[in-house]
């Protein structure tokens, strides 16, 4: 391909040049994409032999911007918002992949934090998108990378426990998703640092629920089971000197046998032994 040089190559040596050249690339195949837009306004997929490898590059080279320029290079790509949900998804992708590949962590760390708080901030809740903008969300928040985010400087995840507390009372009552995504993010090592108060959010969620309501995919009641489940095996000592924490359980426990999950009551049995 034509652009090899720049997308899989070494580029013209010139990190500013290269950037200028991704962007005009990344602009001219949006453009293309946003023309053939489909119902909602949904995008057209990045294009085959160009369209996915730019978004790589530019998730490359935004981890490289000095501090302070990052933003030029990923703004344009989110920008585009949940129409171009595709292109989005492979970019932040991208941005995850970087860990593996060895590049540093702390300007990850900053790049991360700036465009998550970007898609909390940012209107992607349009009619007929507003699930891909939740999933966006959700994706740059890490969830399903968590084995990369282990990669990052101790503390990465009590270092982001705000942007995690803002999105948790803004969207996790919007989809079943978010749920599922944020239980299983909680049951890692990653995320477990971050469990007990995940515990609490979750609880005033469900709370706020209506009882009879029942979630439409069955993997949403197995995740939260398997949370509680993790919590009750992994932080048992500390759910026992954290109150708050452990009437989450109890709230979470509940709300699962007010839906008649079997294994509900099982779960309860053993909260209350932690008393």
């Amino acid at each position: 391909m034509v652009f090899n040089w720049l997308i899989d190559g070494g580029g013209t040596g010139d990190r500013d040049l290269d950037t200028r050249l991704a962007l005009r690339i990344w602009d001219y195949d949006a453009t293309r994409a946003k023309a053939r837009e489909k119902k909602h306004g949904e995008y057209d997929l990045p294009s085959q032999n160009l369209g996915y490898g730019i978004l790589l590059k530019l998730a490359a080279l935004s981890i490289t911007a000095p501090a302070g320029e990052d933003r030029e290079v990923w703004e344009p790509v989110l920008a585009h918002g949940p129409a171009a949900h595709y292109a989005l998804q492979h970019f932040i992708g991208g941005l995850f992949l970087r860990l593996g590949k060895g590049d540093d962590p702390v300007a990850f760390e900053r790049v991360w934090r700036a465009t998550a708080e970007y898609g909390l901030a940012a209107n992607w809740s349009q009619p007929g998108l507003w699930f891909y903008g939740e999933r966006l969300i959700c994706d740059l928040l890490g969830f399903g990378n968590e084995d990369a985010l282990s990669r990052l400087n101790s503390d990465a995840a009590q270092r982001m426990k705000d942007v995690y507390e803002c999105w948790a009372a803004a969207h996790l009552a919007r989809d079943e998703e978010c749920v599922t995504r944020f239980c299983h993010f909680l049951t890692t090592k990653f995320g477990a640092p971050l469990r007990l108060d995940g515990l609490r959010w979750l609880a005033v969620m469900l709370t706020e629920r209506e009882p009879s309501n029942r979630w439409y995919r069955e993997g949403t009641n197995d995740a939260l089971v398997e949370l509680v489940a993790v919590a009750l095996s992994s932080d048992a000592q500390a759910l026992s000197q954290h109150a708050q924490a452990r009437q989450a359980l109890v709230e979470i426990a509940a709300a699962l046998a007010g839906m008649n999950i079997p294994v509900a009551l099982a779960l309860q049995e053993r909260i209350k032994q932690l008393r």
